[in-house]
C-alpha cells in the first residue's frame, strides 16, 4: 500500500496503489483527513494503480467528497481499474464522485 499527496494549482492529488481494504483503511483515512485539514482544494484520487478496495476504501471517498461538498469543491476519481470502477458503480458512488481522464499539471 502507497500513500502520496501532490498539488495542482486548484487540486490536491491523493495517489493511492496496492489494496485499500479494513487493514489499512484506517490509517489511510487519518492520513488523508490530516492533509485536508486547511485545504480548500477539490481532490483528486489517482487510483490507477490501486488493485483492489472494499467498503472500507468507499467510506474513504465519502468521507472525502462530504468535507469537500461543505467548501464548495469536489472530488475527483482518476482512471479507476475495473474492479475498482465496479465497486465505486454498483455501490452508487459516481452520483458524488467525478472521473476525470487526465490530472493536471503538478506544481
Amino acid at each position: 500500500m502507497s500513500l502520496k499527496f501532490t498539488e495542482t494549482e486548484d487540486s490536491l492529488i491523493v495517489t493511492i496503489e496496492g489494496r485499500l481494504d479494513s487493514v489499512n483503511a484506517r490509517f489511510i483515512g487519518k492520513k488523508i483527513e490530516e492533509r485536508l485539514d486547511g485545504c480548500s482544494k477539490d481532490v483528486i484520487f489517482n487510483v490507477e494503480k490501486l488493485e483492489y478496495m472494499t467498503s472500507a476504501g468507499l467510506q474513504i471517498l465519502l468521507a472525502v467528497s462530504k468535507n469537500r461538498k461543505t467548501i464548495g469543491k469536489n472530488t475527483f476519481i482518476h482512471k479507476p481499474q475495473k474492479i475498482v470502477d465496479y465497486v465505486i458503480r454498483i455501490s452508487g458512488f459516481y452520483a458524488f464522485l467525478q472521473k476525470i481522464d487526465k490530472i493536471p499539471p503538478v506544481l
